[in-house]
C-alpha cells in the first residue's frame, strides 16, 4: 500500500474512512445521522480515498467551510509522469469548460496536473432552515490535483493520488484556501506501506 503524507493547518478534523455499522443502533435523528456517515465513511474509502477532512472556521469575521479529500487510484500512466500530468491537464480542460484553469506545476513529490475553477453543486432545499421543497444551487470554488504516483513509493503497478478541495465561500478562495491547497501540494510525499 502506498502511503500519502503531507501537512494541514489545525482546523481540518479528520472524517473517519471505512466505518462500519454496530449492532443495537436504533432509531431517531442521531442514529440516521450516524447511519448516513458510516456509507459516507465506506463510500469513501471504496473509492480509493485515503484522507478526507473538513474544516470549519472564522475568516475575515466570517464563517468558513472547506473540504479536503485525497485519493490513491491505480493508473497506467507509461513511463513519464511528466506526459501523464500534461495529458490530464489536456483532458480536464477539454470536459471543465468554461471558468476553469489548469497547468503542469513541479512540486517536490513530481510533477502535478493542477486545476482550479468553480462548479455549482444542486442541494434538496430539505435540508435548508426553511424546509422548503425542490433545489438549492450552491456555487464551489475547487481545487484539484493529480500526480503520478513514482514507482518507488511502493505498490504494485502505476497509481495517481487525487487531491479535491472544495469551499462555498468562493471569496475566501484567493486569500485563505489557496495558499492552504499550495502548502499541501509542496509538502505532499509518498512512501511504501500505512496511512496518512
Amino acid at each position: 500500500m502506498i502511503r500519502v503524507d503531507f501537512s494541514l493547518p489545525v482546523e481540518f478534523q479528520e472524517i473517519p474512512l471505512g466505518a462500519v455499522a454496530t449492532a443495537g443502533e436504533g432509531e431517531g435523528p442521531t442514529n440516521e445521522a450516524t447511519r448516513v456517515l458510516r456509507r459516507v465513511s465506506r463510500f469513501l474509502s471504496d473509492v480509493g480515498v485515503v484522507y478526507a477532512a473538513n474544516c470549519l472556521h472564522t475568516f475575515e469575521g466570517r464563517l468558513s467551510l472547506g473540504s479536503l479529500a485525497v485519493a490513491v487510484v491505480d493508473y497506467p500512466y507509461g513511463h513519464s509522469a511528466t506526459t501523464a500530468a500534461r495529458g490530464a491537464v489536456q483532458a480536464v480542460l477539454g470536459s471543465r469548460g468554461e471558468g476553469w484553469s489548469g497547468a503542469v506545476v513541479h512540486a517536490p513529490c513530481g510533477p502535478a496536473a493542477v486545476f482550479t475553477g468553480g462548479q455549482t453543486q444542486v442541494l434538496s432545499t430539505a435540508f435548508s432552515s426553511d424546509g422548503g421543497t425542490g433545489r438549492a444551487e450552491l456555487p464551489t470554488a475547487q481545487f484539484h490535483a493529480m500526480i503520478p504516483i513514482p514507482p518507488e513509493a511502493g505498490g504494485e503497478g502505476l497509481h495517481m493520488c487525487l487531491l479535491v478541495f472544495s469551499t462555498p465561500q468562493v471569496a475566501h478562495w484567493e486569500k485563505c484556501y489557496a495558499p492552504v491547497v499550495a502548502g499541501i501540494l509542496r509538502s505532499l510525499r509518498f512512501s511504501g506501506g500505512g496511512r496518512p
